[in-house]
C-alpha cells in the first residue's frame, strides 16, 4: 500500500507499517471514521494535519515514539477537537483527555474499546 493523503479525512494513522495500517483502516471505516489518510513519516504526518486540520477527528500514531522527531509530534499536536491515540505510547499519555495509548499486539475488540474511551465509536 502506498501512502494515502485521503481528501477532507477524519483520521490519520501514521505508520510504516502497512499491515498494521491496512488492518487499522478496515476497522475505522465502518465505525464512520473514513476517509483516513496515511503518512509513514512524521513530515507527512504533520502535512497532512495542517492540510486537514477542521476535518481530522482522531490521529493514530504508531511510529517509535524513541526517535526524537515521534515524541515531539505528540506533545505539539493540537488535540482541540482531535483524538489521538499512540501505539506503545507511555502509559502517562493514556491519563490525559483527548489521547489514549494501545500497546502491540491488539485485536479489533482492543481498538473498538480505545475509541470508547475516546468516545470516538458509534
Amino acid at each position: 500500500m502506498s501512502e494515502v493523503v485521503a481528501e477532507f479525512p477524519k483520521t490519520l494513522i501514521v505508520s510504516d507499517n502497512m499491515v498494521e495500517a491496512e488492518d487499522l483502516i478496515e476497522m475505522l471505516t465502518p465505525e464512520g471514521l473514513g476517509p483516513v489518510a496515511l503518512a509513514r513519516d512524521v513530515g507527512k504526518a504533520r502535512f497532512v494535519v495542517e492540510q486537514s486540520r477542521q476535518s481530522l477527528h482522531l490521529i493514530i500514531f504508531g511510529l517509535s515514539m524513541h526517535i526524537h522527531e515521534s515524541s515531539r509530534f505528540v506533545e505539539t499536536l493540537d488535540r482541540s477537537g482531535t483524538a489521538l491515540l499512540v501505539l506503545d505510547g507511555p502509559v502517562s499519555l493514556g491519563v490525559g483527555e483527548g489521547a489514549g495509548c494501545l500497546n502491540r499486539p491488539f485485536s479489533t475488540n482492543d481498538v473498538m474499546a480505545a475509541l470508547a474511551r475516546l468516545k470516538m465509536s458509534r
